[in-house]
């Protein structure tokens, strides 16, 4: 799903999806009361002090940090905190774990049809994807260069399989 949010949230902001589709709510397939939708605030969080809550979104928001980085960063501060909050965090990132795992796998599947072109350009970009020592930022740039090397055809296959 990381890999569907960031290609999407890709083409939105550099422009590429001109009538960009809305982010459908990425719901969990429990019935799981730490995490019901990505978009509501995390059990942890509300069980967190604002102090905490302020500097997990210092840790979070930081642009400068690689995403190894603030995995890092972020696993310490949940264990600085201590429990209920460590607890929760823990829970919420497996459930998060096990939803890109199953969006992986979904992926798969449909890139799996695709032409050999398609595929390999989807290989290029999860490889970019799935580098941790980047940025955010850096990432999202290197993809851009990436799928502005694509032929249309093999852009627009791409695209429209994974929406």
């Amino acid at each position: 799903m990381m890999i569907f949010l960031l290609f999407s949230s890709f083409l939105m902001s550099t422009g590429y999806a001109q009538d960009a589709a809305v982010m459908p709510a990425i719901v969990s397939s429990t019935a799981s009361p730490e995490i019901e939708t990505m978009i509501d605030t995390p059990a942890f969080l509300n069980s967190a002090t604002d102090s905490q809550r302020k500097e997990y979104i210092e840790l979070e928001g930081n642009p400068n940090l690689t995403m190894e980085m603030k995995q890092k960063a972020l696993t310490n501060w949940a264990l600085r905190c201590g429990n209920p909050v460590n607890g929760l965090y823990t829970m919420y990132m497996a459930e998060k774990q096990t939803l890109q795992e199953q969006e992986d796998q979904r992926m798969s599947v449909i890139v799996a049809q695709l032409s050999p072109e398609a595929q390999q350009a989807d290989k290029h970009v999860r490889g970019i994807t799935s580098n941790l020592n980047q940025t955010k930022k850096e990432m999202d740039t290197n993809v851009a260069k990436q799928l502005k090397k694509l032929p249309k055809k093999v852009y627009y296959e791409l695209t429209f399989a994974t929406q």
